[in-house]
């Protein structure tokens, strides 16, 4: 896959997840947040299992371990996002999640040694400014402890993030992306058991939201992030993730006949404007170094 592919595929698979905030919301209406989370996931593997069945002889015991490593992760960024939903807005939760663009950045400058040019700088900057004025829309921002929970769910995210570019290259990004799904849904199961008192949901709404959330968002999303991830960096992984809730703000104008308020809109701008930046290092070094990497 080229990397441009790549890149549009991620993004696809960011768009896929920019309601999971609201099905999550909608969700814990009726049942507590790590029921929910098992739910999703063990639903997610059972229909991954089946459609990718064949491909499970292929199977190694470092995919295992690297899964788990995933899996362990991720799982800890979905239970920090739900517990504090339970206690924030879905728009604060939206803002803190995706400040892990700007935690990418200083996780790959550690691990590098090497501290991002200006332009990519410029451009986190300009993201962060577009998801605070498309997401807190005027609200007082406080870190209470739901966002303190919410905020080191982002951290969990930028590592998760770090970890699939890095292992999306030494394994089968597809199977690495279904075995996490099924750590997920291991841990939720052992954390509901533990800390709640799990009942089957009683109404279609609840369904409703569970099934969107494992269709789009996590047998297509999560599901395929590890693909993309594969032929791009993490550092335009972490950075594509501000597309988020300016998606999400997209689809409220076009399903639920909102307005982008004046400061949204200059959020919206300010986002776009800064995936552009992020976009055009690399077209400078490849006509400086003649594109040797393609």
């Amino acid at each position: 896959m080229k990397q441009r592919n790549a890149e549009i595929l991620l993004i696809i698979v960011i768009a896929s997840r920019s309601i999971s905030y609201l099905l999550s919301k909608i969700g814990l209406n009726g049942i507590p947040p790590l029921e929910l989370l098992a739910i999703r996931f063990a639903l997610t593997t059972l229909i991954l299992l089946l459609l990718f069945h064949r491909r499970l002889p292929l199977l190694t015991r470092q995919l295992w371990k690297a899964a788990g490593l995933l899996g362990t992760f991720l799982f800890a960024c979905m239970a920090c996002e739900l517990i504090s939903l339970t206690t924030i807005p879905s728009s604060t939760a939206a803002f803190l999640e995706n400040t892990s663009a700007v935690w990418v950045l200083i996780l790959m400058a550690v691990v590098s040694h090497h501290w991002p040019g200006k332009q990519v700088l410029t451009a986190t900057s300009l993201l962060l400014i577009g998801i605070a004025c498309l997401t807190l829309q005027g609200a007082v921002f406080h870190l209470a402890p739901g966002e303190i929970i919410c905020l080191t769910g982002s951290v969990f995210y930028a590592i998760w993030i770090c970890l699939t570019a890095r292992l999306a290259r030494q394994y089968d990004p597809l199977l690495l992306g279904i075995l996490q799904m099924g750590f997920l849904a291991v841990y939720s199961t052992v954390g509901m058991v533990l800390f709640e008192s799990p009942a089957v949901p009683a109404d279609t709404t609840t369904w409703g939201a569970i099934l969107a959330l494992v269709f789009i968002c996590s047998v297509f999303g999560f599901t395929f992030q590890p693909v993309a991830q594969k032929y791009t960096s993490a550092e335009k992984a972490g950075l594509f993730t501000a597309l988020n809730p300016l998606i999400a703000a997209v689809l409220g104008v076009i399903f639920l006949s909102e307005t982008f308020t004046p400061v949204q809109l200059a959020g919206a701008i300010c986002i776009l404007l800064g995936i552009i930046i992020v976009q055009l290092p690399e077209k400078y070094r490849c006509k400086t170094h003649s594109c040797q990497n393609g």
